[in-house]
């Protein structure tokens, strides 16, 4: 018996050591203040509610904003990226662009890319709106906003897209950090690539 619970300790600090390292990890990547000179920020969608914002994805429109603000006499271009699912209304980067005119953001100052479904989805559509506006993805200085627990996946898939981008994190609210970590360590687990 004391074999037993030996080996089921040793199991669970193999998860647990990992985990806590990956969320401590994140958190200080996230929280930090990208660099200055961003010529484009990207904020990746989430799920809406009805055809509003949900409060997960106001905090990255807001984290956006801020980085946007904290650009000293320039304004990047801002691209909302985030198709329509199938239970909601409006595609996710309708309502974001939306959220941005009414705090003020120009109409002519955001790109709404509505067709991405996941992650690698809003890079790589992301990276083809830029094209179409003669601004070369692979050169052009980018931050992406997304929320703290998806920093690092999403650092992982602009490097395999060649995408040179910081990733700013937007916190999430206490009720929802366990299963958001505990979900993104499994699904960075499981994506292909570079870590980190």
């Amino acid at each position: 018996m004391r074999l037993w619970r030996v080996v089921m300790m040793l199991a669970g600090a193999s998860v647990l050591v990992p985990f806590a390292g990956f969320t401590t990890y994140t958190l200080g990547r996230a929280r930090r203040s990208p660099r200055p000179g961003a010529d484009v920020v990207v904020v990746l969608g989430c799920r809406l509610r009805g055809d509003r914002v949900s409060p997960m994805l106001a905090r990255r429109l807001n984290r956006a904003l801020d980085v946007v603000r904290a650009e000293p006499g320039r304004t990047p271009l801002l691209v909302v990226s985030g198709g329509q699912s199938g239970r909601d209304p409006v595609p996710e980067a309708a309502a974001m662009a939306e959220y941005l005119v009414a705090q003020g953001i120009p109409a002519d100052g955001i790109v709404a890319e509505s067709y991405s479904h996941n992650t690698e989805e809003n890079l790589r559509y992301t990276a083809e709106e830029l094209l179409r506006r003669g601004i070369d993805p692979r050169s052009a200085r980018i931050t992406v906003v997304t929320s703290d627990f998806h920093v690092l996946r999403t650092r992982r898939l602009a490097r395999g897209q060649g995408l040179r981008a910081q990733v700013a994190g937007a916190r999430t609210t206490r009720l929802l950090t366990r299963k958001s970590f505990l979900r993104e360590f499994v699904a960075v687990l499981a994506t292909p690539g570079r870590r980190g």
